[in-house]
């Protein structure tokens, strides 16, 4: 059974993108039916009816779905019977292949209805079947479109004005009167605006009406950024993605005229007129795109331009990372170009200030292996970036990195010993680097020296544990506040401190319930009382609280309902 064939192209990709995360739980498969849930933004209920392995309905709580169309919640649940079936094999999200939308009834009942049609219209009078056609154009100016795009190879001005009064009257209709697209509306909107991109665009392009798919995408593009949407689905983005692809199908297609005219339209909109976000896909296709050598000095214009407006930024951040994202692109074009390395220093120089850049000018030091010279240059950077805290951890392990190859033995231990007491206090790996240099006995006197060292809000619990010294350890999680320490060390400590561990819980779990008033927290409180039973000598304790709360929270209904769960 080709299910597939029950779902739009689009659906069905976001169903894909469910179940690859997992997203469907408590499959229950029968020889009638299919029933799961569906855990995304909101967890919605999925139930499917079988007959002789062919479905014949589909349901799911979503309000997508409410409508009588078919969701990507009801995709995901058959992408994992499938699974379950052996029915399929995983496939990447971009080979899926699948048919136009069709409503929830079974592939055979679709097949013999569109036998049923084409008999009807065979058998119908000519002039019949052309009045009725015309009549039923004039009423659908989506339809009288698409019926011009096939008829009419070629798209008009008429036509284009056409498509955006239907873009805008479709935005207009999902705005309503409060002038936003709340979540239960949103998927519609996104679905609307893709089967013009799908249908009609495609269309042009395949026709060789380049420029004019090129204007209707591109408007449909600027506007989806510019809608008030409750977006939780991802539905621009989606969108976005889809239009980028085909700017990218059109640039391999069109003359150099009409990719002049594409780059043009796509440097004009970073001025502010696209927002934010999207942008970055104009960056992409800018940058990736016009490989040819005639864009190679447009590209370079159109970088230091970039770089130009940010350092005009007002924010400290911004302009730091503006000119840092595009003068690092501009050294990657000139790299590309094979630029003499005085050019490169001397962008590398006009941009010192900014660290990405420095960052970048280290990369390529360190590929021609002049390590002294890198060396040099960290250390500036040192002073440069001393209100970085990641930055200074940073250049600082690349320090330790060159000691290591030019095997200076002294000074890469000494820059060890300064990330794991300073740079990055704690941290486990680095931790473990250092013990590597030194024999069993030394270590014994030199992790001491560590322990004393450390700042107070380095995490020395990951090191007690490393190193086994499970009294200290225990200390570390009695003295923290709530649970998350306690059950980070929990199966290390339980053994032998199961006492301490007990009534660690039990104080915690008594503060939780004297705070907590909802069920869901009441079940919770619950499951950290079976795991307490778990412990030696849990049961006891577990049964002592229990009883206490029957009797302090007794006008608790839910939490007395929870608790005879246990």
């Amino acid at each position: 059974m080709n299910w597939k064939e029950l779902f739009a192209k689009h659906i069905l990709e976001r169903g894909y993108g469910y179940y690859l995360e997992n997203a469907v739980e408590n499959l229950d498969i029968s020889d009638d039916s299919i029933r799961a849930d569906v855990i995304g933004s909101d967890d919605y209920e999925v139930e499917i009816s079988l007959n002789n392995g062919e479905i014949t309905d589909m349901y799911c709580s979503c309000p997508y779905a409410l409508d009588g169309r078919n969701c990507k919640h009801m995709a995901a649940v058959l992408y994992e019977w499938s699974e379950n079936e052996g029915a399929e094999k995983k496939e990447e999200k971009n080979a899926i292949n699948a048919g136009l939308f069709q409503p929830a009834y079974t592939i055979n009942a679709h097949k013999k209805k569109m036998t049923a049609v084409e008999e009807l219209v065979r058998g119908a009078n000519e002039e019949d079947v052309r009045s009725f056609l015309a009549a039923v154009l004039a009423e659908d100016e989506k339809l009288l479109l698409r019926f011009h795009n096939i008829v009419n190879k070629q798209v008009t001005r008429e036509d284009i004005n056409n498509y955006i009064r239907q873009v805008d009257s479709i935005t207009s209709r999902y705005l309503g009167r409060e002038r936003f697209i709340n979540y239960y509306k949103a998927n519609g909107f996104i679905s609307e605006l893709e089967e013009i991109i799908d249908e009609d665009i495609c269309r042009m392009i395949d026709n060789g009406n380049y420029l004019s798919a090129f204007e209707v995408m591109n408007y449909i593009f600027v506007l989806i950024g510019d809608v008030d949407m409750d977006d939780s689905d991802g539905g621009t983005g989606m969108l976005a993605d889809r239009i980028s692809q085909l700017w990218s199908k059109l640039l391999e297609k069109v003359n150099s005229e009409e990719k002049r005219k594409m780059l043009d339209w796509f440097t004009s909109h970073l001025d502010g007129s696209v927002i934010d976000y999207l942008e970055e896909y104009i960056e992409q296709i800018i940058m990736e795109e016009f490989e040819e050598k005639e864009y190679e000095q447009a590209k370079l214009d159109f970088i230091e331009d970039r770089i130009a407006r940010a350092e005009r930024e007002d924010s400290d951040w911004s302009r730091e990372y503006g000119v840092g994202k595009w003068a690092v692109r501009y050294l990657k074009m000139l790299q590309e170009k094979k630029a003499s390395d005085e050019k490169i220093k001397e962008v590398c120089k006009r941009y010192w200030k900014n660290s990405s850049v420095r960052r970048y000018y280290v990369d390529i030091c360190m590929k021609k292996k002049e390590y002294d010279h890198v060396l040099q240059i960290l250390d500036e950077c040192i002073l440069l970036d001393k209100q970085y805290r990641g930055l200074i951890s940073e250049y600082s392990e690349k320090k330790k990195e060159i000691y290591l190859l030019q095997g200076n033995r002294s000074a890469y231990i000494e820059q060890l010993w300064k990330l794991v007491l300073e740079y990055k206090a704690g941290d486990l790996e680095l931790y473990r680097e250092l013990k590597k240099q030194y024999t069993a006995d030394e270590w014994l006197v030199k992790r001491e020296e560590i322990f004393k060292k450390l700042p107070a809000n380095a995490l020395v619990e990951k090191l007690y544990q490393e190193e086994k010294l499970y009294d200290r350890l225990l200390a570390c999680v009695l003295n923290s506040p709530g649970l998350y320490a306690l059950q980070e060390y929990e199966k290390d400590l339980k053994k032998k401190y199961p006492e301490q561990i007990l009534d660690k819980y039990k104080n915690e779990v008594n503060k939780m319930a004297v705070r907590t008033s909802d069920r869901k927290n009441y079940a919770y409180l619950v499951s950290l009382l079976r795991k307490m039973r778990q412990i030696k000598g849990g049961p006891k304790f577990v049964e002592q609280i229990a009883a206490e709360w029957k009797i302090k929270y007794k006008n608790r209904p839910a939490m007395m309902d929870e608790l005879r769960k246990l």
